[in-house]
């Protein structure tokens, strides 16, 4: 999770991608006891908890707007957003995106990834495990910064949180041991 909060300050592509301390990079075509959770109390159905399907967002955007020296909208100051789109069947989907504008150059970093979800419910907790995955960045500035690729094995990182559904499934939050205090989604729709 660490990952998620890092990307949600750095604004660069680079700190998206990268993952201090002893991250667990998998080969996600190959189905070994690393790619599952140690010791789960509740076998995997390959079925997520109904409390945990849908859309969950976390985000920020500034009320700032920018306008190039044509007149030509250039964008929010800044923004960013983490989402997880989690499935009935187990699958997992999660997107980061941050962007700024300063100086009249625009920044923008994305990040996509799909996989694996195991939970276990028992202990509010769950696995994912990104099968793939993707990013993008966009330098207005510096065009040929510019990058378009799918995300390498080791970029490919399981990680373990906690999770509590508030009632009425308007809200989870998520933590793990380097963030305890955790971040709030919002359940979205689009």
């Amino acid at each position: 999770m660490k990952r998620h909060f890092v990307a949600l300050l750095a604004l660069t592509l680079l700190s998206v991608a990268c993952k201090k301390g002893e991250a667990t990079v998998i080969d996600p075509t190959v189905e070994t006891p690393g790619n599952v959770p140690s010791n789960p109390s509740t076998p995997s159905t390959g079925k997520t908890p109904a409390e945990l399907v849908g859309k969950w967002s976390y985000g920020l955007f500034s009320p700032t707007n920018f306008w190039d020296y044509t007149g030509t909208y250039a964008g929010n100051a800044y923004e960013q957003a983490l989402v997880f789109d989690i499935h009935e069947d187990g699958t997992y989907e999660e997107y980061v995106i941050n962007s700024t504008t300063a100086y009249n150059c625009r920044t923008e970093a994305y990040t996509y990834f799909k996989g694996r979800i195991i939970v276990d419910a028992s202990k509010h907790s769950f696995v994912i495990t990104p099968s793939s995955g993707k990013y993008r960045g966009f330098y207005s500035c510096a065009p040929k910064s510019n990058i378009d690729r799918a995300a390498k094995s080791n970029e490919l990182i399981q990680e373990q949180m906690n999770y509590q559904v508030e009632n009425g499934k308007v809200a989870i939050k998520l933590s793990d041991a380097e963030n305890p205090q955790g971040v709030r989604l919002k359940a979205i729709t689009w």
